[in-house]
């Protein structure tokens, strides 16, 4: 009883500092000190105080690996990473406890409010809400202990960004709040800067803008019109700023001028056009917001405009020169984060579909006795899973390493996250018909309409799809390059050519067995998944085989030909789609979860569909060479209607006499 006694005294002491795995020296031995004079009270043996001591450093020190090998990435060049088919967990109930504590308040809260309480008649948050929302902590969950947070790992805020998905608009904004700006200001920030600006943003008692985007060059930071430039005072270095950002997310719209902006500016110099980062509060010289546009659902864009405004090296964040590494760092470990409002937001609708097809009647039965809105459901049941392995799978990734390269992951799992809910949602309200009108409630209406927003959120999935390729191929090309360069040029290599072919078709035999032979993945899953892990490995060689023909059909013009890497893109999705929910049902069947029958045969549905998608885009992929392949026809009648500027058919009622 003293054991667990003493345990439980220096968890408690612990409070928020469970998701920390960075917690400074000095906290470890304030706890250490605290289970020291419980034992100097108790006289018991010091043996007992020993094993806890050992427990507690073991449980929140463990140093996290560097870097992690890229699984996407991985693929284009035939590799396939086994450390993805396990689903990650957290290795004590400690932290699934304490999380759930921050859930529970959250779903409390909404559960308790209603859309007019927390949305005002002009369409913004309440003040009442954001007095609501600093109670619940919700502006410093992610910021370190020292800064008044709850230091929440990724897949921790994740499900709170989950839970807060009831009303979009707040997920976006605790996103923009957290994930971007108070992220970049921890990870990058000197310690001044962390100390003036941390305090206020976790408090909420500022706004927080992420200035990124431009309205000319969207997230084309080649291109970007704000502008610094070098100067000097009293042989002081100044940086003067000229230009604006556009679709910046604040919060609330009082007290804007106190905001709190990270923004990115290109070099104006001869020597440089690299990227800086600079953070800065609204109120400097210089410095105008206006507003740009609201949802009138609590999301409000604005528009952040920089003349003439003069900083100091005390507003350059991080190294100088260096925004581009940063800014890159900063959105692919958030991207994801739209993934996990996507699932919040279907839930939430998916939950009202489902009470809808069981009380509605018609020709005498209920509809959910219907095999078509059976087959409705089903399919968003199993793309909901696949959505929610795929987010949480990618904050574990995250999670366990100090510099995670989950660039192509994380992006991934927004594209096929938004789309989804969209292709989704839709479904919903056809089961619904004219109901949709009358029996969903106030705030699912308003915000079905939001999902474009989601869809566009840090970067839209076109360019995403294209970053994701072009990463992968140029990995492809490394490994592959020799090889390819010949196959190219089959006059001069004739010989190497034949025995590239056979190599291929021995390659798609040993593939397509039932049970694979070039992977072997099957070996890594529960047995009960052989034949969804088979359509995996299948699929995996296949994007491996289109990366090759890609670059042997288009070579360096590649890059200019969009639309195969948009497929090669699609591929990869799929794929880590089905490693998600493979690695996640093997693991609730592997260790007894409830309705883990259920989980496997949602991930062989999900993998039938991925499969027979990676198929298509494959044979389309390799047929695409000399003018032959589906996209081709495409792009003559593309040609046909800007030729014209207008639909191009002629109007089926027409004669030619």
């Amino acid at each position: 009883m003293l054991k667990r006694h003493l345990l439980k005294s220096s968890i408690e002491k612990l409070g928020q500092r469970y998701f920390s795995i960075r917690i400074a020296q000095r906290q470890i031995d304030k706890n250490l000190q605290t289970a020291d004079d419980f034992e100097a009270n108790s006289h018991k043996n010091s043996s007992i105080d020993k094993s806890n001591r050992d427990f507690i450093e073991r449980l929140y020190t463990r140093p996290k690996q560097v870097r992690n090998e890229p699984f996407i990435k991985g693929l284009f060049k035939g590799e396939y990473l086994y450390d993805y088919l396990k689903f990650p967990e957290y290795e004590h109930a400690i932290f699934s406890e304490s999380l759930d504590k921050h859930v529970k308040a959250i779903q409390n809260y909404i559960k308790c409010s209603n859309y007019a309480k927390i949305i005002d008649p002009k369409g913004n948050f309440s003040l009442e809400a954001i007095s609501d929302f600093r109670s619940l902590g919700l502006f410093s969950k992610c910021a370190s202990i020292e800064y008044n947070g709850s230091e929440l790992d990724s897949t921790g805020f994740a499900r709170l960004i989950e839970e807060t998905a009831a009303y979009p608009s707040l997920a976006l904004n605790l996103i923009s709040t957290q994930a971007l700006v108070a992220k970049s200001i921890l990870t990058y920030g000197t310690k001044e800067q962390k100390d003036k600006y941390l305090p206020q943003i976790t408090r909420g008692e500022v706004n927080a803008g992420f200035c990124y985007s431009e309205i000319n060059n969207s997230s084309d930071p080649a291109n970007f019109d704000l502008l610094t430039r070098i100067g000097s005072v009293k042989n002081e270095k100044i940086y003067t700023l000229n230009g604006q950002k556009s679709w910046v997310t604040l919060l609330s719209n009082e007290n804007i001028d106190d905001a709190v902006l990270v923004t990115f500016a290109k070099s104006q110099s001869e020597m440089s056009d690299n990227l800086s980062a600079f953070v800065l509060s609204a109120k400097t010289p210089g410095v105008s917001i206006q507003k740009q546009l609201s949802n009138q659902n609590g999301l409000s864009f604005y528009q952040v405009n920089f003349k003439q405004v003069v900083l100091n090296k005390e507003n350059v964040l991080g190294e100088y020169t260096k925004g581009f590494e940063m800014s890159n760092r900063i959105l692919e470990e958030s991207r994801f984060l739209i993934g996990a409002v996507c699932i919040g937001l279907l839930k939430h609708l998916y939950k009202q579909i489902i009470d809808f097809s069981i009380r509605t009647h018609r020709f005498d039965k209920s509809i959910s006795e219907f095999p078509i809105v059976k087959s409705r459901l089903a399919t968003i049941e199993h793309k909901l899973y696949t959505m929610e392995s795929m987010v949480y799978l990618t904050a574990g990734i995250i999670d366990t390493y100090q510099i995670p390269d989950v660039g192509s992951e994380s992006a991934l799992t927004k594209i096929f996250c938004t789309e989804t809910l969209r292709e989704c949602a839709i479904s919903c309200l056809d089961i619904m018909a004219m109901s949709q009108f009358n029996s969903l409630d106030e705030q699912t209406r308003k915000y079905i309409t939001d999902i474009g927003y989601l869809v566009n959120a840090l970067n839209t999935n076109d360019l995403l799809r294209l970053n994701v390729a072009t990463n992968g191929l140029v990995l492809s090309g490394a490994e592959f390059g020799e090889e390819l360069s010949k196959v190219r040029n089959p006059l001069k290599y004739p010989g190497f050519v034949l025995k590239q072919i056979l190599a291929n078709h021995k390659l798609i035999r040993s593939a397509q067995k039932k049970i694979p032979e070039y992977f072997y993945l099957w070996e890594h899953v529960h047995p009960s998944l052989q034949e969804p892990v088979s359509i995996l490995e299948r699929s995996a060689v296949k994007l491996m085989m289109a990366a090759k023909s890609t670059i042997i059909n288009h070579g360096r013009e590649v890059i200019e030909n969009q639309v195969p890497l948009g497929m090669l893109a699609d591929m990869a999705m799929h794929i880590y789609a089905m490693n998600s929910a493979i690695a996640r049902a093997s693991r609730s069947y592997s260790i007894g979860l409830p309705n883990s029958q259920h989980e496997v045969a949602l991930v062989f549905v999900q993998c039938k569909e991925s499969g027979r998608v990676v198929d298509e885009l494959h044979a389309d992929i390799v047929s695409s060479r000399g003018g032959e392949g589906l996209n081709n026809t495409k792009f003559n009648i593309a040609n046909n209607v800007l030729k014209v500027k207008d639909h191009a058919a002629t109007h089926s009622i027409s004669r030619n006499y």
